[in-house]
């Protein structure tokens, strides 16, 4: 499919079509990421990245150890997440 490039302000647009809105999951105010791929030649969109919440404990072991630290030493980890005056 082509599309025009218009201008908006200082900057230029393209407009995709409903469809493909459709297709994607995007919605007028979505995120997305514009990269130039100078390799292949293309202006690539790409979606934001799902993340996948999961409850599966890789290394319980090492959770066991970060957890242990972080409830030891939270309130120093607090004060150094501070701004400095």
């Amino acid at each position: 499919m082509t599309q025009k490039i218009t201008r908006v302000g200082n900057s230029a647009a393209v407009i995709i079509p409903k469809s493909i809105l459709e297709e994607s999951g995007l919605k007028v105010g979505s995120n997305i990421t514009v990269a130039y791929k100078a390799d292949l030649g293309n202006v690539v969109i790409e979606l934001p990245r799902k993340r996948s919440a999961t409850n599966v404990i890789i290394d319980k072991e090492v959770f066991a150890v970060a957890n242990d630290l972080l409830k030891r030493y939270l309130p120093a980890f607090k004060k150094l997440a501070k701004p400095l005056p």
